[in-house]
């Protein structure tokens, strides 16, 4: 279910739960907006988030207009409520931060990623997680309005996720970071090999 439908006064609105996904996240940091997770195997470890104020609305339209593309209902209402976040990077002992997790792009990082021509060629990057993974907005899905327009670049080579933003970052926050896209790969007889 990746969007619910509202009849207001005879109109049909799409009601995006990004808002409920992120509320519930929040809920789970502590006051230096960090809290445990756990891991593949039992690991536990200490992850930080952090949210970027929004972004106006005439900002998203702007953008729109220069790359051409509508960009996602759902993915318009995350930047409404936080223009980029990081979630789940790891914090060491000290709490510094080390790395990881998952950094959903602001409008401007998304042009200066988009100079990258490997990048860019693939799509819209939204986000960069793991060690040189991207999430991509397919265009050609946009413009045709299929509603799994979500892929990830991994080095050179794109996975399809068929996936939209919305679905994607709630199953990223309910498996705490773990990539999830990756599991059905792993079967009782290759998930040993693989370690």
């Amino acid at each position: 279910m990746g969007f619910i439908l509202i009849e207001n006064g005879g109109i049909n609105e799409l009601s995006h739960f990004i808002q409920n996904t992120l509320s519930g996240l929040k809920q789970l940091l502590n006051n230096n907006d960090q809290m445990k997770s756990v891991a593949e195997e039992g690991e536990v470890y200490t992850v930080s988030c952090s949210f970027n104020p929004p972004i106006k609305i005439s900002e998203i339209e702007t953008f729109e207009s220069e790359h051409d593309i509508k960009l996602p209902e759902d993915y318009k209402a995350f930047l409404k409520l936080h223009n980029g976040a990081r979630i789940y990077e790891s914090v060491d002992d000290d709490g510094v931060n080390i790395g990881g997790g998952l950094h959903l792009f602001s409008l401007d990082d998304i042009k200066e990623t988009q100079e990258v021509e490997y990048i860019s060629e693939h799509g819209i990057p939204i986000a960069h997680l793991l060690e040189d993974c991207y999430l991509i907005l397919d265009i050609e899905k946009l413009k045709s309005t299929d509603p799994n327009y979500l892929n990830i670049l991994e080095f050179t080579d794109i996975k399809i996720l068929n996936l939209n933003f919305e679905i994607f970052l709630d199953r990223y926050i309910i498996s705490q970071g773990v990539p999830f896209w990756s599991w059905p790969i792993y079967t009782a007889e290759n998930y040993y090999r693989t370690r």
